[in-house]
């Protein structure tokens, strides 16, 4: 008999979802299920952690769990076989939880790792060797490492890590969790041991303090009964012992005595522009109408354009800031800041006043715009049903939330914080009088922390010489012996953890069978010059097909192709070719992208852009003007999200704003001044300035990844506002106005339509007046193919560089840079049939593999945080990327002997890491189809977009499983070789100032051309060596963590720009 006892059951009211809530009686272990369907299992194991010091215990073991178990004590093992069965793990640490997870393609996978990986949780082996290699180490030249002080050498010195700390600090008293740096500042990092960390595992890793929640679709009865048997094996809960859960039975937080301004510096040589965190502690987590009534006054102070702080602050002439963001912390009061960024150094106690004033303005009722706060009500309810819709990450966000902070005795808690959506029923009937009431009672009479951040000059170079000495000292303090001796007992170390784990213990692991996944289907419609879908590929002789032939599908000049299932939803995108435009036009990218926020001509009057916003809210979730489509950089594409009712309403709006918005002086102004303001915040990030030097490098000013690149218009946007300013705007009204007549032609248009189609009332006919009213603004252009395979993709806008593909190296340097990034590049097929694309893929999986050989040899020496190897046949390219290298030249040298090993034969391509690397592509391919939105795009992706044909990740998978050890040699040999050889390879590098001159060294011995460019405050490359270092750009391959090769496209994260970072073909 199961000891785990049913709490909670019930249906979620606003999405396709049932919860279930299990707790065991013998251990106290619970296990929260979301049934959401779903080919993708997800595991979320959550440990509620409190530490008091700034150690970095948390984050520790976050990363020595993987380490291995008393079970399974082999370093990988848990990776390794979730390759095999479909699986993917990682985790995250935050100030109150770490919470490991496990995503699967199907369940059978899922439901045989999940006690291995709990057993690591709760039975880790915490050896001496791992937390060497894993947590700090000095190496025998003496530079520090360790996987975990990479990690946070690589953020400590950011602005926003600097901000944020001292945010926490000033909020909590010293002996609260919530004042501490979990992930572990560096100086706590050197001294801390591995008795710490297992002291820190027995208080916190206990069964009562563990959660198992997972969403997807799971059989509920083979649940029960693996984690029955798991639980069978756990020791009872103790009687009569004092179990402290963390944060609930700590002393309560007292309440701030007084409001706090306090200024804190970080390192940057441009000192132009600062930022400013404001925060409060408020109400219970528990009280879920004041929590959401707080989160709609954050909202309506900043949402949109027209929200009171954007109006105000930013949406004027010399703005006061770039963006305001609002945020939370789950914590059991919750925490709510505004983040204001690119603020002028000079007016930063100014702007921080400024906005409290506008926060106690709202005090008085008279002041509350009632109107705009209940259609952001009725907006934000709309958005969370459409995330929780496609994506159950909000519900195992709350999930994890009520396990920690929840009444373990009320199994209510749970379908409180979940089960319906009344609290906003509850909210839309509050009155003026109740907002000002709740304004000032938590906005104003509760006291807030005022963080101001102040780059300094100063600073940067006295950190850069703190650098130095630390350097010199450990030198001094070790001497040649000491560092042999170091060098000797790291050896030592990663030999033992590196332990071969047993092929008869791996292959007691069954790869499950593929085809029990249950993948999610949509049906495809294709109408109007749609030609380039394959027949058998769309739904005919349907009744919604019927109702396409008959309300004009034949007739219609425009392109259509839609993709239905079941939602509350549709969405629209239009994607242009930005060929179409002039390329000296093409830099004006970025003001478009604020089309939705520009006044309207409506007739004879004249629709102010506050009304527009305020409309356009009314009618749509969604909308925006972005970069990319689908993976394709050079596309432009114009996107609305709303319910399916207002189908016309949302055509309406795309007609005003795409043949009626005016390009008004006051607001283009006022949109420039907020490009320029931003370049300093963006020149911090180094990952930026780097995709900036390869965007400004590789390609011509034809294509929309050089024109869009923030270095590259600089200039350009500093003389747009001088010529403003100078009364010289005509010739800029006359460009926008010609960008909107080339790009925005009925024959540049592709219709796109996804969700709840079928119910679309005339889904052609609707458009009449659109078209209509487009070509009145400008004649059809007859020279314009609709042929999909005509739009342009980025390969073949390359520069002069980028097209010989070979000696170049740029290296940037940016203030604060502790780590290095870096991308090589080498050309490959730009054919998505090509026959070594696959084999490219499975090669790339087989080197970057959780546990694989660039996994151990980089990151598992501390040499690096995160490398991989990404195909990216858009660009035409094969990626080296580094993310945070603590040392660039070593695992580029690392990486390069690895390569060569397994093309010279000295390492082998085995039967059965292919057979894990194509399981773990399996899981891959799951999840870019975990929802109904994502599977969509993936197949207007695969059919009409790359012509990769119907059902291509099954014909993939397959073509896959032919791929044999010698193939694998010979597109090493090929493909892989080349990234580390001058002759076919391009180097792109942001790294720190003080490596710069030994790296440049390093890359002029490997027969590379070397440019070197400082980014400072006045412009993009004031010290670069050559003149020509920055004639023709450069693509952004590189991920965000260095440990995923694709892009998340959820739902969630849709309204993104595409030109962001690249996705993996």
């Amino acid at each position: 008999m199961s000891n785990f006892v049913e709490e909670a059951s019930f249906e979620v009211s606003y999405a396709p979802t049932h919860i279930k809530k299990w707790r065991s009686s013998k251990t106290g272990l619970s296990i929260t299920y979301i049934n959401q369907p779903s080919p993708v299992v997800n595991g979320y194991f959550a440990v509620a952690t409190e530490c008091v010091d700034d150690s970095g215990c948390p984050h520790t073991l976050e990363h020595l769990v993987f380490m291995g178990s008393h079970k399974y004590p082999y370093k990988g093992l848990l990776d390794t076989v979730g390759n095999r069965l479909y699986s993917s793990t990682n985790a995250w640490t935050a100030v109150d939880q770490t919470v490991y997870t496990l995503t699967t393609a199907g369940w059978d996978g899922f439901k045989s790792l999940l006690p291995i990986y709990l057993d690591h949780l709760l039975n880790p082996t915490l050896t001496d060797e791992a937390c060497l290699t894993e947590v700090y180490h000095i190496d025998g030249e003496g530079k520090e490492k360790g996987v975990v002080f990479s990690e946070m050498q690589g953020i400590e010195s950011q602005s926003w890590f600097i901000s944020l700390l001292n945010m926490q600090r000033q909020m909590y008293p010293e002996w609260s969790g919530y004042s501490s740096e979990t992930g572990g500042l560096m100086s706590e990092l050197r001294k801390l041991t591995n008795d710490q960390i297992k002291d820190f595992h027995k208080q916190m890793y206990r069964p009562d303090n563990l959660c198992v929640i997972i969403t997807g679709t799971v059989d509920e009865t083979e649940l029960l009964n693996v984690m029955g048997k798991f639980d069978d094996e756990l020791p009872s809960l103790e009687e009569n012992v004092n179990r402290k859960r963390p944060f609930v039975d700590s002393p309560s937080i007292p309440t701030l005595e007084q409001t706090i301004v306090k200024e804190v510096e970080f390192p940057d040589d441009d000192e132009s522009m600062g930022e400013i965190f404001i925060a409060w502690i408020g109400a219970n987590c528990d009280d879920i109408l004041i929590a959401t009534a707080i989160d709609q006054v954050g909202a309506y102070f900043t949402d949109s354009a027209i929200s009171l702080f954007n109006k105000k602050l930013v949406e004027i002439e010399s703005p006061y800031a770039t963006d305001i963001d609002y945020s939370t912390d789950e914590y059991i009061n919750i925490a709510f800041t505004f983040s204001l960024n690119g603020v002028p150094t000079e007016k930063l106690k100014e702007v921080d006043l400024k906005l409290k004033e506008l926060i106690q303005e709202q005090c008085k009722p008279e002041n509350i715009d009632l109107e705009y706060m209940r259609q952001l009500i009725n907006q934000q309810k709309l958005k969370f049903v459409s995330y929780v819709e496609n994506s159950s990450t909000r519900l195992s966000n709350i999930a994890i939330s009520e396990f920690i902070y929840g009444d373990p005795k009320d199994a209510s808690t749970l379908a409180r914080w979940t089960q319906n959506l009344t609290e906003y029923e509850e909210l839309l009937t509050w009155d003026a009088k109740q907002w000002s009431e709740l304004i000032s009672k938590w906005f104003v009479e509760n006291k807030s922390v005022s963080i101001l951040g102040r780059p300094s000059v100063k600073l940067q170079k006295a950190l850069k010489k703190e650098k130095k000495e630390i350097s010199r000292g450990i030198k001094e303090k070790y001497g040649k012996e000491g560092l042999e001796k170091l060098a000797e007992n790291l050896k030592k170390a990663e030999e033992i953890n590196d332990r071969p784990i047993p092929d008869d213990l791996l292959l007691q692991f069954e790869t499950p069978d593929p085809s029990k996944i249950q993948f999610i289907e949509t049906t495809s419609y294709k109408a109007g010059k749609n030609h380039e879908v394959e027949y058998d590929s769309v739904a005919q002789n349907s009744e919604f097909s019927a109702s396409l032939e008959k309300d004009g599908s034949l007739k219609s000049p425009l392109f259509f192709h839609f993709e239905n299932y079941k939602s509350q939803f549709t969405s629209i995108n239009i994607v242009m070719s930005s060929a179409v435009v002039s390329p000296e036009l093409l830099r004006y990218c970025s003001i478009f992208e604020e089309i939705f926020s520009l006044p309207i001509q409506d007739g004879e009057k004249v629709i102010p852009y506050e009304d527009v916003i305020q409309q356009l809210n009314e009618d749509l979730l969604d909308h925006g003007f972005f970069p990319g489509y689908q993976g394709r950089y050079e596309l432009l594409n114009i996107k609305m999200k709303f319910e399916a009712s207002k189908y016309s309403k949302a055509i309406d709006w795309l007609s005003k704003i795409i043949n009626h918005s005016i390009f008004d002086l006051k607001r283009v102004k006022i949109i420039v001044e907020k490009i320029i303001n931003s370049n300093p915040d963006k020149k911090r990030n180094e990952e930026s300035m780097m995709n900036s030097a390869r965007d400004r490098t590789i390609y011509t000013e034809k294509s929309v990844k050089k024109a869009q690149d923030f270095i590259y218009t600089e200039t350009f946007y500093k003389e747009l506002l001088e010529k403003i300013e100078n009364d010289e705007f005509e010739e800029i009204s006359k460009d926008l106005a010609t960008f909107r007549n080339q790009l925005f032609n009925v024959d540049n248009m592709k219709v796109f339509l996804v969700g709840n189609c079928e119910v679309l009332q005339n889904p052609i006919s609707s458009w009449d007046n659109f078209i209509k009213e487009t070509n009145e603004r400008v004649s059809s252009n007859g020279d314009l193919s609709s042929s999909i395979s005509a739009l342009p993709r980025s390969f073949e806008y390359k520069s002069k560089i980028g097209e010989e593909g070979c000696k170049y190296a740029h290296l940037v340097t940016t203030p604060a840079t502790e780590t290095s990034h870096l991308i090589a590049s080498t050309s490959i097929s730009t054919n998505y049939l090509d026959e070594d694309i696959n084999k490219i893929a499975l090669a790339c999986e087989v080197f970057c593999a959780v546990e694989g050989p660039f996994w151990r040899g980089i990151r598992g020496t501390g040499l690096a945080y995160g490398v991989s190897i990404r195909r990216s046949l858009e660009t035409g390219y094969l990626n080296f990327v580094i993310y945070r290298g603590s040392d660039a030249e070593k695992t580029w040298l690392v990486a390069r002997d690895i390569i060569n090993e397994f093309a010279e034969g000295k390492k082998l391509f085995d039967d059965i890491t292919i057979e894990n690397s194509i399981a773990s592509i399996v899981n891959e391919c799951a999840n870019q189809e975990s929802n109904a939105y994502d599977a969509a795009n993936n197949k207007i992706n695969d059919n009409i977009i790359r012509k990769r044909g119907p059902n291509y990740s099954s014909k993939f998978l397959h073509q896959l499983r032919q791929i044999t050890s010698e193939d694998l040699v010979n597109i090493t040999k090929k493909y892989f070789q080349p990234l580390f050889n001058s002759k076919t390879s391009l180097v792109f590098s942001c790294i720190p100032e003080s490596n710069v001159d030994s790296f440049e060294k390093f890359l002029i011995e490997q027969g590379f051309d070397v440019t070197v460019e400082k980014v400072n405050a006045e412009g993009s490359n004031s010290d670069a060596e050559e003149e020509d270092s920055c004639c023709s750009g450069s693509e952004t391959e590189s991920g965000s963590s260095g440990e995923s090769d694709d892009d998340d496209d959820s739902e969630e994260e849709e309204t993104g720009s595409e030109n962001e970072s690249e996705e993996e073909d």
